[in-house]
């Protein structure tokens, strides 16, 4: 898939608005909360069509480049040469809990 651990993460745990936890030595990502396996595989399905796959030829050899000028995203096919833009993985759902929320009550204090 040649993407980073970070950004196929972020973008799960936004589409299932939830917290998850990535282990690096076993390289296992763990997400709270029950889902069926299906869920899963058209997230991943939706991941792949979004952020890999190359639109003219329908090839999966592409690279995700990020121009710092424009900060845009870029997937660039390895091999056809396309290029197009696609959108910044939106941050994961994150709740708020009763101490974020004391938090920001005394802010406002």
């Amino acid at each position: 898939m040649n993407r980073s651990v970070d950004q196929v993460q972020s973008f799960f745990l936004a589409e299932l608005g939830t917290d998850g936890s990535n282990d690096v030595a076993s390289g296992k990502f763990t997400l709270k909360g029950r889902y069926y396996p299906k869920q899963v595989e058209s997230i991943l399905k939706k991941y792949l069509n979004e952020y890999v796959q190359c639109q003219l030829c329908k090839s999966f050899d592409t690279s995700l480049t990020r121009e710092a000028s424009t900060r845009l995203y870029f997937i660039n096919c390895n091999r056809c040469g396309a290029s197009r833009s696609v959108s910044q993985v939106k941050a994961g759902y994150k709740s708020i809990t009763r101490q974020d929320r004391k938090a920001l009550k005394a802010q406002k204090m």
